[in-house]
């Protein structure tokens, strides 16, 4: 019985032993970093063409050529489709006097 207290308590100590070495050795250890880092390609530099503003200028004007070409050809539509005017002498009140007229006699 002795012998086997005596077994349990080396084997308990040396349990403990080697734990605490192993513990030792991570806390020598630095810790590891707590920040996450990105690792990609840096963006690539935006490189735009020179403006050429002869070139710009040209297409303001043909763009504004074109937008009063198109207001002149709608004003056209709109006068070519504008109802004509109504003859007074034709309205509802005279056609339908007329016909009563004619119903009396």
């Amino acid at each position: 019985m002795v012998a086997r207290v005596a077994m349990v308590g080396l084997l308990s100590t040396t349990l403990v032993l080697s734990a605490a070495s192993a513990q030792e050795a991570r806390s020598g250890e630095a810790p590891a970093p707590l920040e996450l880092k990105r690792e990609a390609k840096p963006a690539r530099p935006i490189a735009r063409p020179e403006s050429d503003r002869g070139q710009a200028s040209r297409d303001a004007a043909r763009a504004a050529a074109e937008y009063e070409q198109r207001q002149r050809d709608d004003q056209l539509v709109r006068e070519q489709t504008r109802p004509a005017l109504r003859r007074p002498d034709l309205g509802y009140e005279v056609t339908g006097g007329i016909q009563q007229r004619n119903l009396r006699r």
